[in-house]
């Protein structure tokens, strides 16, 4: 039987925007490759691409969840009654904190150029903003570029908080001095916004 890491290398999740102009395709864990149906692009300004990439962010993590639940299930040989066992919220209150914590997580990623910023809390609200003027001064080419450079940013900002978070709660090898570290740059960086 395939382990759950071969199941996630091939796992592929497509979805589309709420108004079906927008496809989102997740790949290889992490890989977001985003799409535009063709002259689609052209016809947004920024405040409803902004609202549409939003809806498509949230809809896609959901997808993937689901995914990434049922490799789970079948890599594990597990029911469906089992699976929804094993997904069940801890009754440790240190487990159940943790969890409570990470769900919580907020993450932000900043494209290349500074023309998209992308927020999400606990990956359940999805904020995109997208600088003005930036969909007729770039182009669908250039802008999907800046799109996928805040989406890097961002999953790469929200790995490293999960890996601090997880250090706080588990041993896994990081160093003490270096958690403290960590927890001195959220506090300053916390302070600046």
């Amino acid at each position: 039987m395939p382990s759950i890491g071969e199941y996630l290398d091939n796992m592929v999740v497509t979805v589309d925007s709420p108004d079906e102009r927008i496809r989102a395709r997740v790949s290889n864990y992490h890989d977001v490759e985003i799409t535009f149906a063709p002259g689609a692009f052209d016809q947004y300004d920024e405040e409803h691409l902004s609202h549409q990439l939003g809806r498509l962010g949230l809809t896609t993590w959901v997808a993937y969840h689901r995914a990434r639940s049922e490799a789970y299930r079948v890599s594990q040989g597990l029911s469906s009654d089992e699976l929804a066992d094993a997904e069940r919220p801890s009754d440790d209150p240190y487990r159940r904190q943790y969890e409570l914590e990470l769900n919580a997580i907020e993450g932000e990623g900043v494209s290349a150029g500074g023309a998209v910023r992308v927020r999400t809390y606990g990956l359940m609200q999805w904020n995109v903003d997208i600088e003005p003027g930036s969909i007729q001064r770039l182009g669908e080419t250039a802008f999907l570029a800046e799109l996928h450079s805040a989406m890097k940013s961002l999953l790469s900002d929200r790995e490293v908080k999960i890996i601090t978070l997880k250090s706080e709660y588990f041993d896994i090898g990081i160093p003490r001095r270096w958690r403290e570290l960590m927890t001195e740059l959220r506090a300053r960086n916390r302070h600046r916004r």
